[in-house]
């Protein structure tokens, strides 16, 4: 009888134990499904179509060299470069996806402006920066498609020294004529300088809007000369004051002149009207598609920058082009929040630098 009690006794231990191995699993399952039930969370984040595709291109990058692997980004001070100076709508592109930055990782961002030298000296500043993904350079489209058709020997070189990241923004040019120009629309604007060859001139700040003019003058036949400025002041008040018939510029500042009548809204570059001039036609509403264009701005990093450390800024960028304040205050501004993948923004560059060798061998410009 004895041993029948010992016998009960070990399997009551057995069974007991059994049960708390059983509990114990279950709890470890319990909390492993919730593990894996957040994880599962993370790919319905909202995110831009482009931004998912920069994903998969990251994720197949990433495979094949076997030992590119996403990182935390960024671990200290960001430094954004630019080739314009403070107070302008680039300026505020930059400060507006810095603060961003600033916000999301508690780390600063920094804007050092380096105008000058047609686009060079940002150019070269971001070329010789550290490469640790933490100075980025936020070029404007020029850098990378005009300049290097230039004659003159540039201080960086566009394909060797950078690695693309991805674009940031799109900005439509606004064809903005003079209250005082011999036509108030760009086709009646046309039919003037075909019956008076040579008598008409636009205005421009930068070399890639004369080279739309010239893409428009090329299109339509036309002999109209262009007048560079440095910057928009002086630009502004030769429009207003009848100087040039019309400019091929940003909406910012000449927007503001069109209620008074100094200044007539001709047409957009881009693909739709845009909200800041709604009554403004677009350059394919008025059959002069081919001379649509979207000025553009990109990031950039030093070439040596590890490719572990291009996906984590290129994962950053963007999913502060996704958020919804960036986009809005960008819109505000006259600007497209835009994002895209490295090979995306190379494309774009190869493709825009092609175009513009052809509009500058056909209009006979030298570059300086």
């Amino acid at each position: 009888m004895m041993q029948a009690l010992l016998d009960r006794t070990t399997e009551l231990h057995e069974r007991m134990k059994t049960a708390r191995t059983r509990t114990a699993s279950r709890r470890t399952a319990g909390t492993l499904a919730a593990a894996l039930g957040l994880l599962a969370l993370v790919p319905l984040l909202p995110l831009s179509p482009l931004t998912a595709q920069a994903q998969t291109s990251a994720s197949r990058a990433t495979a094949a060299s076997g030992t590119a692997t996403a990182s935390a980004w960024p671990t200290r001070q960001v430094r954004i470069i630019l080739s314009f100076p403070p107070g302008g709508i680039t300026d505020l592109l930059a400060r507006t996806i810095g603060q961003a930055i600033q916000d999301r990782s508690g780390q600063p961002a920094v804007i050092d402006n380096r105008p000058g030298g047609n686009f060079v000296i940002a150019a070269e500043t971001a070329a010789r920066a550290p490469a640790d993904g933490h100075t980025l350079l936020l070029g404007t489209d020029s850098i990378f498609t005009v300049n290097p058709l230039s004659k003159n020997k540039l201080g960086y070189d566009a394909d060797r020294d950078f690695a693309p990241i991805s674009l940031a923004a799109l900005q439509t040019l606004f064809v903005v004529g003079s209250g005082k120009a011999p036509a108030r629309t760009l086709k009646d604007m046309i039919a003037y300088a075909k019956a008076h060859p040579g008598a008409l001139s636009f205005a421009t700040t930068a070399l890639v809007s004369q080279l739309v003019g010239e893409q428009l003058k090329q299109l339509t036949g036309t002999d109209i000369q262009a007048i560079p400025f440095k910057g928009s002041p002086p630009m502004l008040q030769a429009l207003i004051n009848g100087d040039v018939a019309f400019g091929i510029t940003t909406f910012t500042p000449y927007a503001s002149y069109l209620p008074d009548g100094r200044l007539v809204g001709l047409a957009v570059t881009g693909r739709k009207r845009e909200t800041i001039v709604p009554d403004v036609p677009t350059l394919a509403e008025l059959g002069m598609e081919e001379v649509g264009y979207h000025l553009w701005y990109g990031f950039w990093v030093p070439a040596a920058t590890p490719a572990s450390v291009q996906a984590a800024v290129l994962a950053e960028i963007h999913r502060v082009l996704d958020e919804p304040a960036v986009r809005r205050k960008l819109a505000d501004a006259g600007m497209e929040a835009a994002s895209s993948t490295p090979a995306e923004l190379n494309a774009r560059v190869q493709a825009d630098r092609a175009k513009w060798a052809r509009v500058i061998n056909s209009a006979g410009i030298q570059l300086n």
